[in-house]
């Protein structure tokens, strides 16, 4: 029974074997020959363990063919023999399969991977572009909106439309510049006139117009006459560009209407203003030249200004100004000009000829032509300049001439002096007061032509020994009128102490051109001084001498800058200017010099007089 039982636990694994290439055979592509071989192998190999099973039952009869027992032949040869030689020829023919089906199915996988890295990847560009799409198509409708609005909303009118005027939209700028309320009501009215160029005045800008937007790239600047709802012509300016078709043909075209009609009137009105500007200036007696900044060349020049020079006008163009309008200046007098400024100063023009010819000389700063400049206007002053001096002349021939019979009345007083009867009483003290007068009117013919000679520069100053305590004192009494009608209190100190009438420094100087100083100093601290107000007079004679005039009242502020200048004054009465000019000369003449300082917080001004010590 154990052989029993192991056979049939053989023929049951070998059954199972073939259940599993039978299994197998569904999905095999390769080697079908030799799988049905194998098969049947296993089929035959199961027949024979089927005989060897009945032959170990001994089953009567069983195996018996005609008295002759075949079961031995059926179990070995035909079952074990037969059936392992076709499983061995079945794997032979199968197992060639196998190695076929894995490389196949290597390709299999590699086309698999491929196919999905493919697939991965196409997926990864389809869905950016997808994306690509939906932002372009995103964008685009922001284009599109933003187009919109600034069509809608921008300032400026705007009008597109087919190149020949058909389906033409603007937008409310356009429609307003030409006085409708909206664009439909425009196009309601062209409509209703039967033109997309109703509004446009001159048939012949509209063919103008038509025919160079099928014709150019871009029109630029085309200004024409457009019709407002009201009637009113204006000018307008468009500036168009034009799209092409395929065929390289203007079919679109996009353009910009501006109202230039305030700009066209003012350009005239422009136009007019410099025809006039030029003709006054042609016509002007004043000689104008036009000097260019950056060069420091003559740009142009009127005729009275060729006429005064005695150059044309193409000889003056590029001409450096120098040669002919900065007289004895030794560098530019112009570099610190402010825009708009007007400075005036007397000089000479250099004429063609070599003469110098005297002027009075304004120039201001500015822009010409898109280049700063300097306009120059020269007034010819000679003849001023030669009265001026004949009037010089005549006042020191007056001057001198004076002198005699000014010193014939000194003679004639101390001759009646001499006399016994007139020394004394009421007409001696008329006689002493017409000599002293007398001789301070010859003072003063000989303090003018000294203070003609400073200006001149023919002075020549030869110093003495003078009291300057004396003058000062002197000054004061001549003063005390003055004084003491406006209640003014005087103090003076000398070496810082106060002055007791002992004499004092003696300093050199000229006498006359002292007292003269000190007079027209002590004068106008006086007269400047409020009532009641104060002035203090001090001298410092250690080394220099030192003069230092103070009293109550400030300088006003626009007098500050000019206070020694000739002919400055503000404010007082009477004034020529002269006085401090005249003390100033006369300090410069002896060596020395004058400074002024203001307080406002103080309410002093106060004049300190610097001259040269013993």
């Amino acid at each position: 029974m154990l052989e029993v039982t192991l056979e049939i636990l053989r023929f049951l694994v070998l059954a199972v074997a073939l259940g599993l290439f039978i299994h197998a055979d569904r999905s095999v592509s390769y080697g079908r020959r030799g799988l049905l071989l194998i098969k049947m192998g296993f089929l035959l190999i199961l027949f024979g363990i089927f005989m060897e099973i009945t032959d170990r039952l001994n089953i009567p009869g069983w195996g018996l063919i005609a008295d002759v027992h075949v079961n031995f032949y059926l179990a070995k040869v035909v079952g074990q023999l037969a059936g392992s030689v076709l499983l061995l020829v079945g794997l032979w023919f199968w197992l060639p399969s196998i190695r076929t089906m894995d490389e196949v199915q290597e390709a299999l996988d590699r086309a698999r991977s491929d196919l999905e890295e493919h697939f991965v990847a196409r997926t990864r560009e389809l869905e950016a572009e997808v994306d690509r799409r939906c932002k372009a198509e995103a964008e685009g409708r922001i284009s599109d909106e933003r187009r919109r609005i600034l069509f809608e909303n921008s300032p400026v009118g705007i009008t597109h439309g087919f190149v020949g005027g058909r389906f033409v939209e603007r937008n409310r700028a356009y429609a307003r510049m030409l006085g409708y309320d909206s664009p439909e009501e425009m196009a309601q009215a062209q409509a209703l006139a039967g033109s997309t160029f109703s509004h446009v005045v001159d048939p012949a800008d509209v063919e103008r117009i038509v025919s160079r937007a099928r014709t150019e790239e871009a029109v630029q600047g085309l200004t024409v006459r457009m019709r407002r709802k009201d009637g009113e012509i204006r000018w307008v300016r468009l500036d168009m560009s034009m799209a092409r078709d395929r065929h390289g043909r203007n079919y679109y075209f996009y353009a910009f209407a501006l109202d230039v009609t305030e700009r066209r009137e003012r350009a005239k009105a422009l136009a007019r203003s410099k025809r006039r500007f030029k003709n006054i200036l042609e016509s002007l007696p004043v000689g104008i030249f036009v000097v260019d900044l950056a060069t420091h060349t003559l740009s142009g020049a009127n005729p009275a200004a060729q006429k005064m020079s005695g150059y044309a006008q193409e000889e003056l163009l590029g001409m450096a100004c120098r040669e002919a309008l900065c007289g004895d200046t030794p560098s530019c007098p112009w570099g610190g000009v402010e825009e708009g400024n007007v400075c005036s100063d007397e000089s000479y023009l250099t004429r063609k000829d070599g003469s110098r010819l005297p002027v009075l000389k304004n120039l201001v700063a500015t822009e010409v032509d898109g280049r700063a400049s300097l306009v120059v206007s020269l007034q010819d002053i000679s003849e001023q300049k030669r009265l001026e001096e004949l009037r010089e002349d005549v006042n020191r021939i007056v001057a001198h001439d004076l002198k005699a019979p000014i010193i014939g009345v000194i003679n004639g007083c101390r001759l009646l002096l001499m006399e016994e009867g007139s020394r004394n009483g009421e007409l001696g003290e008329m006689l002493h007061l017409i000599e002293h007068q007398a001789e301070k009117a010859l003072q003063m013919i000989g303090l003018s032509l000294a203070l003609y000679k400073i200006e001149a520069g023919t002075f020549v100053y030869e110093p003495e020994p003078v009291p300057v305590m004396g003058v000062i004192r002197e000054t004061f009494g001549n003063l005390d009128g003055k004084i003491a009608g406006k209640g003014l209190s005087v103090s003076v100190l000398v070496d810082g102490s106060p002055d007791q009438g002992l004499g004092g420094p003696v300093i050199p100087a000229n006498e006359l051109l002292l007292e003269t100083m000190v007079a027209n100093l002590l004068l106008n601290a006086v007269e400047a001084a409020p009532e009641g107000g104060e002035i203090m007079v001090a001298l410092d004679a250690d080394g220099a001498v030192v003069l230092t005039i103070a009293n109550t009242g400030a300088v006003p502020e626009g007098l500050r800058g000019i206070f020694f200048d000739k002919y400055s004054t503000e404010g007082k009465p009477g004034g020529t200017g002269l006085g401090t000019y005249s003390a100033r000369l006369a300090a410069g003449a002896m060596g020395g010099d004058i400074a002024l300082s203001v307080s406002d917080d103080e309410n002093r001004t106060t004049l300190r007089v610097t001259l040269p010590g013993a």
